[in-house]
Formats: structure tokens, sequence, C-alpha cells
């Protein structure tokens, strides 16, 4: 698990991550995390769902 400091510069800088352009070619479906992200003001993350879809990994998170 990362820390707020991490959770911040992984946000900040999503699309150096990998397939990050090829899963969000346009950042609208992404924007919604990082509000949800900060509105959690550096509360604990837990991932609540993730799956494989057609090659591709999905997740959701929940905060508090």
């Amino acid at each position: 698990m990362l820390d707020i400091k991490g959770r911040e510069t992984n946000l900040a800088n999503w699309a150096d991550g990998p397939f990050a352009r090829a899963c969000h070619p346009r950042e609208e479906h992404l924007l919604p995390l990082h509000i949800v992200a900060g509105a959690a003001m550096g509360e604990k993350a837990e991932r609540s769902y993730q799956e494989n879809v057609m090659g591709a990994a999905i997740s959701a998170f929940k905060f508090g």
C-alpha cells in the first residue's frame, strides 16, 4: 500500500504508467478517481474490485 504522498505522486503522473493512454485515451473516465481520492483527504484506500476484461485489468477502490 502507498502512503498519501505515493498516492498523490501516482495520481499526478498517471499518464506515465504502463498502457495508461491505451486504457484511458481521454481523461474523463479516470478523473472521478482523482476527485474521490482528493476528497478522501488521505484516508486509507482499499481495492474493492479487480477483474480482467478482454485482457485489460479493471479495478474499483473505496476510501475511508
